[in-house]
C-alpha cells in the first residue's frame, strides 16, 4: 500500500512531504497554465492534489483528466470534485507498450462541470492512453528519479504531434530532469525561479525507442527460485527488501504452529486457508504464502495501483492462481471475523498512524484465534499497542527486524 518508505505509497500520503515542497511545483504549474494547449489536458498527480482545484479556476474551460496512481489521492480527488460518477476505466497502454498483467486493479470517475467541460479522475497503474493536446506533470526533487523517467516517457507518448508538456521541479539549480527531456524532446522552453523551474517541452515526433521500466528478480524460498516483478514507484523496486525477507521467513511460525498442533493449529488443518498480506507492495509475500500454504487463498491489498498490478503479475510469473489484489488506502480487509493470518510491514513515515490502521485491519479482520504477524525496526511502539489489542504476543529477531506475532483472542 504503502512505501519511505517514501515509496510505498509515493509518500504518498500529503503529509509525507512538507507543504512548502509540494507547493512549489504545483504554483509554477499555475503559473506556467497559459501555456497549456487545450481542450484534452492530463495531469499528473504523484505529490498531492490541490493543483486539480487550482487548474480548474484558472483554465475551467479545458477538458481534465486528472490521473494518479495513490488510491488515496483519488479519495481526496473525489471528495472536491463530486460531480464525477464512477464509470468503465480507459484503456492504459499504447497499443505495442509491454503490459505485464491483466489483473490489475483501477478505478475511474467522470463528470460535466458547470462551465460545459469534462472532468475525469483515474487512479490507474499507468496514465491513461490517448492523444492529450497537453499534460502537467509537478516533480518533486526528492522524489523516486525512475518514477518520475517512466512517466516523462509516458507523457511523451500520450501527447499529440504540436502537443505540449509542462513540468515543474522545486529544484532551483536542476540539471537532471532537464536532461532527461532533452532525450525525448526535441524543443524545451526552460523558466527558472528562486524555488525551481518549469519547462515547457513540444512534441514534434514519436519516439524511436521507448525503454521498458520493469524489472523482475528472484528470490529463494524453500528450495524454489520465486521471481518478482517491479515496477518504479513500488516500495522496494528491483529487490526484495530485508522486512520482506524477515515476514516471508516468519511462515515457518505459522508451519511450527500447525506441526506442534499434530497437523491442526487453532481448527485449521494443514495451515492458515485465507491468508491477508496488507501493504503488499511487488507481491514477493503474498506469493510466498501462496507456495508455503497450497491450500490457502491469499489477498494481497495496496494503496498504491502499480503494487497490485505488480503483486498480480508476480503471482502470475510464479503460476500461482490463489493470490487475488485490491486497491484500497482505507486499510479494510473484506470479511470481518474471517481470516486466518494477516501478514504486514507497516511503514514508519505517519508516525505510527498508518501503524494503527493496519494494526485495528487486523483486529477486525481475524477470527477468533488467528494471528497477525508484523515486521518492524519501530518495535517498543508496536509490542505495546499489540499487546493492548491482542494476545499471546512475540517478538523474534530476524536479521535488522523484529517480526511480532499475536493471536485474536479466542471467541
Amino acid at each position: 500500500m504503502i512505501r519511505s518508505r517514501k515509496s510505498r505509497s509515493s509518500r504518498a500520503i500529503e503529509d509525507s512531504e512538507t507543504p512548502s515542497m509540494k507547493a512549489v511545483s504545483d504554483r509554477l504549474i499555475m503559473e506556467a497554465s497559459g501555456e497549456l494547449l487545450g481542450p484534452e489536458v492530463l495531469v499528473i498527480l504523484l505529490n498531492g492534489t490541490t493543483l486539480a482545484t487550482g487548474l480548474r479556476s484558472v483554465r475551467p474551460e479545458l477538458n481534465y483528466t486528472f490521473y494518479t496512481p495513490e488510491h488515496f489521492f483519488l479519495k481526496t480527488l473525489q471528495h472536491f470534485h463530486p460531480e464525477c460518477v464512477a464509470v468503465e476505466p480507459p484503456s492504459r497502454l499504447p497499443e505495442g507498450t509491454p503490459n505485464p498483467s491483466t489483473h490489475d486493479t483501477s478505478f475511474a470517475f467522470q463528470g460535466t462541470t458547470t462551465e460545459g467541460s469534462v472532468l475525469r479522475l483515474i487512479c490507474d497503474a499507468e496514465p491513461p492512453c490517448g492523444e492529450f493536446d497537453s499534460i502537467a506533470f509537478p516533480t518533486n526533487a526528492m522524489g523516486t528519479a525512475e518514477q518520475t523517467q517512466e512517466l516523462l516517457q509516458a507523457a511523451h507518448q500520450r501527447l499529440r504531434t504540436g502537443g505540449r508538456l509542462i513540468v515543474s521541479t522545486n529544484n532551483p539549480k536542476d540539471k537532471w530532469l532537464h536532461e532527461r527531456l532533452r532525450e525525448l524532446f526535441d524543443k524545451t522552453t526552460v523558466c527558472s525561479s528562486a524555488h525551481g523551474v518549469v519547462y515547457v517541452a513540444r512534441k514534434q515526433s514519436e519516439l524511436k525507442k521507448v525503454k521498458d521500466f520493469r524489472a523482475v528478480f528472484a528470490f529463494r524460498f524453500r528450495e524454489q527460485l520465486v521471481y518478482v516483478e517491479s515496477l518504479p514507484g513500488v516500495f522496494s523496486h528491483r529487490r526484495v527488501d530485508g522486512g520482506a525477507r524477515a515476514l516471508i521467513h516468519s511462515l515457518e511460525m505459522a508451519q511450527q504452529r500447525t506441526t506442534s498442533a499434530g497437523g491442526k493449529a487453532d481448527g485449521q488443518a494443514d495451515g492458515p486457508k485465507r491468508i491477508v498480506d496488507l501493504g503488499c507492495g511487488s507481491g514477493a509475500v503474498a506469493v510466498a504464502a501462496a507456495i508455503g500454504f497450497p491450500n490457502a487463498r491469499v489477498l494481497a491489498i495496496d494503496s498504491h495501483a502499480r503494487a497490485v498490478q505488480c503483486a498480480a503479475a508476480t503471482a502470475a510469473r510464479n503460476q500461482i492462481d490463489r493470490v487475488d489484489v485490491m486497491l484500497s488506502s482505507e486499510a479494510e480487509i473484506p470479511g470481518a471475523n474471517s481470516w486466518d493470518l494477516v501478514l504486514t510491514n507497516p511503514p514508519y513515515y505517519s508516525d505510527f498512524r498508518i501503524s494503527e490502521l493496519f494494526l485495528q485491519a487486523a483486529r477486525n479482520g481475524l477470527r477468533p484465534g488467528g494471528y497477525v504477524h508484523l515486521v518492524t525496526k519501530l518495535t517498543d511502539w508496536h509490542l505495546a499497542r499489540m499487546n493492548q489489542l491482542f494476545v499471546n504476543v512475540e517478538s523474534q529477531r530476524i536479521g535488522e527486524y523484529d517480526v511480532l506475532t499475536a493471536r485474536k483472542q479466542p471467541g
